[in-house]
């Protein structure tokens, strides 16, 4: 019985999250993706439970395809909500080409020009947000910060869960991130701004 109950706890939270509308907004030839809290899982299944992320990239795939020019990170920063490689072996695996395909590294020198941000969560769960993740995603965006140098002692020394999850990381490029422009700035919010086309 209480084996049944934990493991209804946990499908129901990926339930809810994959009940997540994810919303590509196409206008002036720019285009920005929010996806909520939808979740990924290794690969589409066939005729199986599948994760928001898979069904969107089996079913939607001419649409996702392509790059974006501005995504709204999934779930606070959370493992599963941006589809990544994190096995870290170097094997191509569908979440890792997800990612290619919307937010794709830029080529030699160019310095990439789509935007992202983070609505962070803390407090909950020691691994939100992903440092991991969020140098993975500032490897492919032009708005980052590198928040090591930004923060004073005092406010990194109030981070929680800093030193066992973000210390090693905190002093590569990330997407501007709430939790730490909060610090910054005192705003609980991010201004990003999208540029016109040219000519349009």
């Amino acid at each position: 019985m209480m084996s049944s109950a934990f493991a209804f706890s946990e499908e129901e939270g990926e339930i809810v999250n994959n009940t997540s509308v994810m919303l590509l907004v196409e206008w002036r030839c720019r285009r920005l993706l929010f996806v909520g809290d939808a979740e990924w899982n290794s690969a589409y299944r066939d005729r199986k439970k599948n994760f928001a992320w898979n069904t969107a990239w089996k079913l939607h795939k001419a649409e996702l395809r392509k790059s974006v020019d501005f995504l709204k990170i999934g779930h606070h920063g959370s493992i599963n909500s941006t589809p990544w490689n994190d096995k870290e072996d170097g094997e191509v695996t569908e979440p890792a080409a997800i990612l290619d395909a919307i937010l794709p590294r830029p080529a030699g020198n160019t310095k990439p020009t789509a935007k992202a941000i983070v609505s962070t969560e803390r407090t909950y769960y020691k691994v939100i947000p992903r440092a991991t993740l969020l140098l993975e995603i500032g490897r492919r965006v032009g708005n980052t910060r590198k928040y090591l140098a930004e923060l004073s002692d005092d406010e990194i020394a109030g981070l929680p869960n800093y030193a066992g999850h973000e210390k090693a990381w905190l002093d590569r490029p990330q997407p501007l991130r709430t939790d730490l422009e909060t610090r910054l700035t005192g705003s609980g919010f991010v201004d990003v701004v999208i540029d016109p086309v040219p000519g349009f």
